[in-house]
C-alpha cells in the first residue's frame, strides 16, 4: 500500500510545545527547554508504543482480539491510559492461566475472560504497558477466592495478551516482566480484575508500577 501525504509527513509537536521567541532574541531558558523535551519524548513514546503494539496484536494476527476502538483513552484518574489491543474474550480461563491459578480455574470454571492491553506514559517520558484481565466467575465467593490466589506469591496468574497474542515486537516488555512487575487486583461482585504493569525500557520500579496498576483497576469492564 502506498503511503499518502498523512503517512509520510514528519512528526510534529502541537503548537503549545513551542516557545514564543524570547524578547530581544535571547535563547530559550534551560528549564523550559528541558520541560518541553520531556513532554515531547512522552508524546513520541505514546505514538511509537501504540503503533508497535497495535501492529503486533491487530485482529489479523490474533484470533478473538477485537480492534482497539479508536485508541480508546481513559484519563479519569492519575494516569492516562490508551487501549492498544483488545478486548479479547474467551470462556476457557484455565487455558490462559498457569500454576495454582490454572488449577483453581480448572476446578472452578469461569464464565467469561476479557483481556486488553493499555499504554501510559510517566511524567519523565517513560512508556509503560498495562495488562487488564477481567475474570467473571459464577459467584462473588469464587471471584474473591481467585483474587486471593493471584495475590499470593508463587501461585500463578492469568496470562496477558503479550503472552497469548504472540506479540514479537522489539522494545516491548516481556510477559515475565509483566508478571513480575506491578500487580493489583480487585473484585466487583462476581468479577475479578487483575492489572499488571511493566515499563517498555528501563528500571522496573515496583512501587511505581504497582501504583500504575492500582490506578488501572478502574479500567475494569471497559
Amino acid at each position: 500500500m502506498t503511503a499518502g501525504p498523512a503517512d509520510t509527513s514528519p512528526f510534529q509537536l502541537p503548537p503549545e510545545f513551542y516557545d514564543a521567541e524570547p524578547a530581544g532574541g535571547g535563547p530559550t531558558p534551560p528549564d523550559r527547554r528541558n520541560k518541553l523535551l520531556l513532554q515531547g519524548l512522552g508524546l513520541v513514546a505514546v505514538a511509537v508504543l501504540s503503533g508497535l503494539v497495535f501492529w503486533g496484536v491487530q485482529p489479523s494476527h490474533v484470533a478473538g482480539v477485537a480492534e482497539a476502538a479508536s485508541g480508546q483513552v481513559n484519563s479519569a484518574g492519575k494516569y492516562t491510559f490508551t487501549r492498544v489491543a483488545g478486548p479479547a474474550t474467551d470462556t476457557n480461563c484455565a487455558q490462559h492461566a498457569f500454576s495454582q491459578t490454572q488449577k483453581f480455574l480448572q476446578e472452578h470454571p469461569c464464565q467469561q475472560l476479557i483481556r486488553s492491553l493499555y499504554s501510559t506514559v510517566l511524567p519523565d517520558g517513560t512508556a509503560a504497558v498495562v495488562s487488564i484481565v477481567d475474570v467473571k466467575m459464577p459467584d462473588g465467593a469464587g471471584a474473591e477466592q481467585l483474587r486471593r490466589i493471584t495475590s499470593s506469591d508463587n501461585t500463578g496468574n492469568v496470562y496477558d495478551l503479550l503472552k497469548d497474542g504472540g506479540v514479537a515486537v522489539p522494545g516491548m516488555p516481556t510477559t515475565a516482566q509483566l508478571q513480575d512487575g506491578g500487580y493489583a487486583a480487585a473484585t466487583n461482585g462476581d468479577v475479578t480484575t487483575i492489572a499488571l504493569t511493566a515499563v517498555v525500557n528501563g528500571h522496573q520500579d515496583k512501587p511505581k508500577l504497582k501504583e500504575i496498576s492500582t490506578d488501572a483497576l478502574r479500567l475494569a469492564g471497559k
